[in-house]
């Protein structure tokens, strides 16, 4: 109930708001059961955006990029 209104007004904006999507509850661990729910596209968009703005995800993004960098020193 909490999340409808502010699901809704993307209603038309975003393509596909209210598909369902997965989501990890603990941004540092990965896929896996105990660590998914099960969210609507435009939840998933807003806390990934909290995440991102608060730095939750900059572990995972330097641990994905640092084989790239890797490889390109090489």
């Amino acid at each position: 109930q909490k999340w409808r209104p502010f699901c809704l007004r993307f209603e038309g904006v975003v393509e596909d708001f209210n598909y369902g999507t997965l989501l990890r509850l603990d941004s540092r661990g990965d896929y896996t059961e105990d660590n998914t729910i099960f969210a609507t596209r435009i939840q998933f968009f807003a806390i990934e955006i909290a995440r991102n703005r608060e730095g939750c995800n900059s572990s995972v993004y330097g641990s994905a990029r640092a084989p790239a960098v890797d490889a390109a020193s090489a």
